[in-house]
């Protein structure tokens, strides 16, 4: 029994730091959403809004809708503050919401990292692991006796076949490995 609660807790000390961190993430961006919610209520002027046209199929191609308020456009979040439709476009005056955008981009990084699909991990993992089979050789060192019997009095001669034991160095070689 003590064993386990030994190694629960271990295993909470893992993972802790990665999901408070999403948890905080989370909670920053419920807060940031709630700020908007009330500048919109609140009225906001047309000057402060980005206008997005599109026709009607890019607008269910390039929009991800996260409620019908909101939506992401080429990596960006927006909330509709207002919104007009024609036969084959639509417009949408919305909120630029930069900071739901970073933390949405902090988020997903956070993810990435407690996954292992973070590209610039994967990039120095392949580095360092070209450079350590650099260091090895898998060749075997191999030898052979040669008796020489031409000679007058015999002799045994050993010859040792030397070959390239170091590995090819990598073509470009590395900028850097950390």
């Amino acid at each position: 029994m003590k064993k386990q609660l030994i190694l629960i807790s271990l295993l909470f000390c893992l993972i802790a730091p990665a999901m408070v961190t999403y948890l905080y993430l989370n909670h920053q961006k419920y807060q940031i959403k709630r700020e908007v919610k009330w500048k919109i209520i609140d009225g906001l002027d047309r000057s402060e809004l980005v206008l997005i046209q599109l026709s009607k199929s890019e607008a269910k191609e390039k929009l991800e809708w996260e409620h019908s308020k909101e939506f992401e456009y080429l990596g960006e979040m927006y909330d509709v503050v207002e919104f007009a439709e024609t036969a084959d476009s639509v417009k949408y005056w919305c909120w630029w919401d930069h900071e739901e955008t970073s933390l949405n981009q902090n988020l997903a990084e956070v993810v990435n990292t407690l996954l292992g699909n973070h590209s610039d991990k994967k990039e120095k993992e392949g580095k360092l692991i070209t450079f350590y089979q650099s260091l090895f050789s898998e060749k075997v060192f191999q030898w052979s006796a040669l008796h020489f019997n031409r000679m007058s009095n015999s002799s045994i001669a050993y010859e040792f076949i030397f070959e390239d034991y170091i590995n090819s160095i990598p073509s470009p070689p590395p900028q850097m490995i950390v």
